[in-house]
């Protein structure tokens, strides 16, 4: 997979620049984002063309999560406190990560922790893979605005597929261009639109399976576990 397209607020742009823990993010979703490859014999991900909305789009999030998971320790389904607690209604984040530098990474004191994260040592990202249609995305954009309006997240990202892949993947998914008008809504917040597309378009490729179909069964990294300590 490559990323060909982007989207990168003033605020951003600022915050990539002079913060390290913002870049470190940035670079992992980058990193975890282009290491889908189809087939899985393969070196690079091509996608089978043969016809419109022929393949599937889920396992792509899920390769791209599992790194993010495995390699990167990022956790899923981080609700927000302004949803689940004040207004008792919407969803949690897709996947979410608290970045810590590495010299505090490992204290013992909980106190100092505590104290260390409410100074603003930790940076906290939010982040949405769009596998649904343009209301859905719609949606992942107002959800992370306002985890960033209400100081719950320091950064917010979208990945989507751009015009060009969607045609081929389920149907109905949105893709970047479609929610691009809507962009300058996020700017005065560091946010972060990235689309994706395959490195090569060939009609002799398996197709990707719709749904959950030839998914492994591993078991999902939840941050409702790990606030619970499990």
């Amino acid at each position: 997979m490559k990323i060909d397209k982007d989207f990168i607020t003033d605020e951003a742009k600022e915050l990539l620049e002079s913060d390290n823990l913002i870049k470190q993010a940035y670079e992992e979703v980058k990193t975890s984002i282009c290491s889908p490859i189809w087939p899985t014999n393969s070196n690079i991900f091509t996608i089978n063309n043969t016809e419109k909305n022929c393949n599937g789009v889920v396992p792509i999030k899920e390769l791209c999560y599992t790194m993010l998971e495995d390699t990167y320790n990022w956790y899923r389904e981080k609700p927000l406190d302004v949803l689940k607690l004040e207004k008792k209604k919407g969803g949690p984040i897709d996947v979410y990560k608290e970045f810590i530098s590495e010299q505090e990474e490992d204290q013992d004191d909980l106190e100092g922790y505590k104290e260390f994260t409410q100074d603003g040592n930790i940076r906290r990202v939010g982040m949405e893979f769009e596998t649904g249609n343009i209301s859905s995305a719609h949606r992942s954009m107002n959800k992370l605005l306002l985890g960033l309006k209400r100081e719950e997240i320091d950064l917010a990202i979208i990945l989507m597929p751009i015009k060009q892949l969607a045609y081929y993947l389920t149907d109905r998914v949105t893709n970047f261009e479609e929610l691009e008008p809507y962009f300058e809504l996020t700017e005065g917040q560091p946010f972060i639109f990235i689309g994706f597309n395959a490195e090569a378009y060939a009609p002799n490729v398996p197709l990707i399976p719709k749904g959950k179909d030839g998914m492994s069964n591993r078991s999902i990294k939840k941050w409702k576990e790990k606030a619970e300590g499990k």
